[in-house]
């Protein structure tokens, strides 16, 4: 008791140390105080201390940030993620496919007073161009990737069954065999084929086979029919289309190694038509992944669409609260999205910017999007040769231009880096991509390809570009007639197309527009970066531009079959389709627009090299018939009346 009593009784401290204690106390109350100084630049004390950041790191609407919080935590958020310490400081990657937030950087360090720690963390961002950092981020994705497959076929089997929670489908092993013995590299990326596949699961083997039958109805449509005995047919409407026999050709080897007999149908049409709702597909998929099937009643609810769902148009197959939903209902209060700003921005994630819901500028923009009406909402399995990301088709390897990389054709169309004497960014093509006349609320010159050709004859305005003065970037205006000389040969080729002549759009296109001449691959090749820019559909261009040698600058809204494979800024150069990152791009690789020193060919080099090589290693036939061997097994089990035995059998716990 006595021990507890003196434990519990006040201590008697020397003075010293009590005055020792007392200055400590007061020491941390004036670092606090000069802290919170410092975080308040000329700012009124009755307001938010950080509210001067605000418009530097608040994030638009839906895009992804750092945990941004209210006053001090805002300001400390800002320079890093401490649950993400690879996220650049100052660079905000949107849920848009967007980085954003140098302009700010540069404006915040001439602005606003810094503290030495501050200053040099911003002077880090803002010394280091989003080009730079994009490469660095993209070589290690691709670096990832590469070293993260599978070399075993229990490991494939683990890794599928942990990407998607259910087992791979029966021939998954005949699958893995055929990958080795053809030296496919990449043998468990194919996410594309689950975001085809996995909606179908939803509808049970009945309705899924007679949905497919009806699609033998299809206009403009052929099927194949390919069977273990080895045999592979082609009939339809379009069965002698060039399209359907190069498809057959490369499906033929493989019928021998399918568990059973399929038949498919394959629209020939350049793109699908068809959108399915948000709203039809998150059901499909949250009973899909329950193992449940959606009765034909309740699909034929979400199939309706007059009056089902508030906002019109192709809107209506985005999700309730996206982007161009708040936008369609007038629910935006700033009614520019993020294309549409004047801040700089780059591609760091193509997949988004391929959205219209997540990006609704490209209403505007892409000519394949021009007619806005509500398009037929259904699971309608048909194999497509390109779509959009909402479309619910199969996706294919289309083969139209495709050449073997050690052909003498494709070689002829090679001209290594040393060997190109054209420093400027090369296009050409016809004026396909829409379909052109006078109607309400459009404009034929806002279609992509014809909004580039007038962008790249513009010789009057100004457009701001950064540029390398020495060490450091400066944001500078210049007029856009100089920057097309400098960094541009860009241009439609031939006479207007897909135009109406009774409206008189022909003639107007015909007058508006200097067609330029045609250039043969072989020439274009001698350009060290090309464009490739859609048309009707996919470009089928592209890989004979990977393998020019060329740096390939690529805009698009159309995913590939190959598209979770190609990395950007490692193997191309991704722009957004309203080009407004087109001249800030090129500044950066070719240098500034007056000549002065700058540039970065090196790494132009290093894209155009590596570009060349995934098509040399990737994009090979095999490559191609891989991709479409695994869809048809897919394709099979949702065939098959007993999915569970469609499915192969054998488990593993890891990839291990």
């Amino acid at each position: 008791m006595a021990r507890a009593h003196r434990l519990s009784s006040p201590v008697s401290l020397p003075r010293r140390y009590r005055a020792s204690r007392i200055i400590f106390y007061l020491a941390c109350l004036i670092l606090l105080a000069s802290a919170l100084l410092f975080l308040t630049p000329d700012a009124d004390p009755a307001e938010d201390p950080h509210a001067w950041l605000d418009e530097y790191i608040s994030p638009p609407e839906g895009e992804i940030s750092p945990g941004v919080t209210k006053g001090a935590q805002r300001f400390l958020s800002f320079w890093k993620d401490e649950e993400d310490p690879d996220l650049p400081r100052g660079l905000r990657f949107g849920a848009d496919g967007l980085v954003r937030g140098w302009d700010g950087v540069h404006e915040i360090m001439e602005t606003h007073k810094l503290g030495k720690k501050d200053k040099r963390r911003l002077k880090e961002v803002r010394d280091r161009h989003p080009i730079e950092e994009l490469i660095a981020r993209g070589q290690e994705r691709w670096e990832g990737l590469l070293a993260n497959q599978s070399k075993t076929l229990p490991q494939a089997v683990a890794e599928y069954t942990r990407r998607y929670d259910r087992a791979p489908p029966k021939g998954f092993e005949e699958w893995w065999q055929f990958c080795k013995r053809n030296q496919v590299k990449i043998v468990d990326d194919y996410d594309q084929i689950n975001r085809d596949i996995e909606p179908f699961l939803a509808l049970s083997p009945e309705l899924f086979r007679k949905r497919a039958k009806d699609t033998e109805a299809t206009a403009h449509s052929y099927k194949i029919s390919l069977s273990p005995s080895g045999e592979a047919t082609i009939s339809g409407e379009r069965a002698s289309s060039s399209r359907g026999r190069h498809l057959r050709d490369l499906l033929a080897p493989l019928a021998e190694l399918l568990p059973t007999e399929i038949t498919i149908t394959v629209s020939d049409h350049d793109l699908g038509s068809w959108l399915l709702g948000d709203d039809q597909r998150q059901a499909a998929l949250k009973a899909a992944r329950k193992g449940r099937y959606l009765s034909e009643a309740s699909l034929k609810g979400f199939e309706q669409r007059n009056g089902r769902v508030a906002a019109p148009g192709l809107v209506s197959a985005c999700p309730e609260g996206s982007s161009a939903w708040n936008r369609s209902l007038g629910l935006q209060d700033n009614m520019a999205d993020s294309n549409g700003t004047k801040e700089t921005t780059f591609v760091y994630d193509p997949r988004p910017t391929f959205d219209f819901c997540t990006n609704p500028s490209l209403l505007q923009q892409h000519g394949s999007l021009s007619f806005d009406f509500a398009r037929e909402t259904m699971l309608r399995p048909i194999f497509q040769l390109s779509k959009f990301v909402r479309n619910p088709e199969f996706l294919t390897t289309p083969l139209e231009a495709y050449e073997n990389a050690t052909s003498k054709s494709a070689m002829e169309k090679y001209t290594p880096w040393e060997g190109k004497t054209e420093n400027k960014l090369f296009w050409r093509g016809s004026s396909t991509g829409d379909s052109y006349s006078k109607r309400k609320n459009y404009d034929w010159r806002n279609s992509h390809r014809q909004r580039l050709h007038l962008m790249a004859q513009a010789t009057e305005g100004d457009q701001k570009v950064w540029v390398e003065r020495g060490k450091d970037w400066e944001l500078e205006a210049w007029n856009q007639g100089k920057l097309n000389e400098k960094y541009l040969d860009v241009g439609l080729a031939g006479k207007p197309h897909q135009c109406k002549q009774e409206d008189g759009t022909c003639d107007e296109m015909a007058n508006e527009i200097h067609f330029k001449d045609r250039v043969r691959p072989e020439d274009s090749a001698t350009f060290k970066y090309v464009l490739d820019v859609d048309g009707n559909g996919w470009s089928s261009r592209y890989h004979r531009l990977m393998l020019s040698g060329s740096a390939v600058v690529k805009t698009t809204i159309y995913p590939e079959w190959h598209s979770d494979w190609l990395t950007p800024w490692v193997h191309y150069i991704p722009s957004q389709v309203d080009y407004s990152d087109i001249y800030s791009i090129m500044s950066f690789f070719i240098g500034p627009p007056d000549g002065r020193a700058g540039g970065h060919e090196d790494l132009a080099r290093g894209i155009a090299e590596a570009g060349r090589q995934f098509a040399l290693e990737h994009w090979r036939w095999e490559d191609m018939q891989a991709y479409m061997f695994r869809l048809l097994l897919e394709y099979s089990r949702l065939m098959a009346d007993d999915r569970k035995a469609a499915s192969y059998q054998k488990t593993y716990e890891t990839k291990a």
